[in-house]
């Protein structure tokens, strides 16, 4: 499974970035390069502090299977149907937790350090405070553990999430009527875009991560932003330096007042 992940997560990343330099939306800035190698070592260090958390999500799911604990554990439900319900289960929780970390000042001010990359590429997509990372670690363990969810279905979501996470950060330009039939299932660079713009009615909208189901069922679904793609200011109000937008200064941004 660990190599599955890796040869995925390499392979989408060459992808997408590789495609945003051919067919960019946004013309990039002559020193992207300082923030996607700033992303880049951000993940390293994640995964690093990742190896000192004892639970994480496809132990839990080992853990609720070997000792029978929670839902699906206690209602059989036939092996496709049980999968496919703990994808959606999984991504709904996602979704909830991403509008808890634009809602609660402090989980904000963690979530914001994502916010102010001030132009997005596939490495925005994996842009996150450790913090952050450890509260959605523990967000999922505990949704797996009172659902019951296997670690097929745990490893399949995560995979799906990393990927597209990188894919609907990407500076991609995607052809307006492709994209326009593309959004009806997943979730596209146009559309994320729109929730990194620094109008907050749009940073307060186009929630999920994978698919948009769940931002038009609970009306925070935003088709089009006030400006064009190509227009659209990214990043929060105010905006730190460079300091504070690249490694390692970003980790100390959340608790500093500007």
């Amino acid at each position: 499974m660990t190599l599955l992940r890796s040869i995925s997560f390499v392979s989408v990343l060459m992808i997408c970035s590789g495609l945003q330099f051919i067919i960019p939306c946004r013309k990039f800035e002559s020193d992207r390069y300082k923030y996607m190698i700033s992303n880049l070592v951000l993940v390293g260090f994640n995964n690093i502090i990742l190896t000192f958390i004892p639970l994480i999500p496809f132990t839990a799911g080992i853990y609720a299977v070997d000792n029978k604990l929670g839902l699906f554990q206690i209602v059989k439900v036939p092996f496709v149907l049980e999968f496919i319900l703990s994808l959606l289960i999984l991504d709904v929780v996602i979704y909830f937790q991403h509008r808890l970390f634009h809602k609660v000042d402090f989980l904000w001010k963690l979530h914001a350090m994502h916010h102010i990359d001030p132009m997005l590429d596939t490495t925005s997509g994996l842009r996150f405070h450790p913090l952050e990372i450890i509260i959605s670690n523990f967000i999922k363990v505990a949704t797996i553990l009172v659902f019951g969810i296997t670690p097929l279905a745990v490893v399949s979501f995560e995979i799906a999430l990393n990927l597209l996470a990188m894919f609907n950060h990407s500076n991609i330009k995607i052809n307006k009527k492709l994209e326009h039939k593309i959004n009806k299932i997943l979730i596209t660079p146009a559309l994320h875009t729109i929730h990194h713009s620094k109008i907050k009615n749009e940073t307060n909208s186009n929630f999920g991560f994978s698919v948009p189901w769940w931002d038009k069922l609970f009306n925070t679904f935003t088709a089009e932003g006030k400006y064009p793609q190509e227009k659209i200011h990214i990043g929060t109000l105010p905006m730190p330096g460079k300091t504070y937008q690249l490694f390692p200064g970003m980790l100390i941004y959340p608790f500093k007042k500007f």
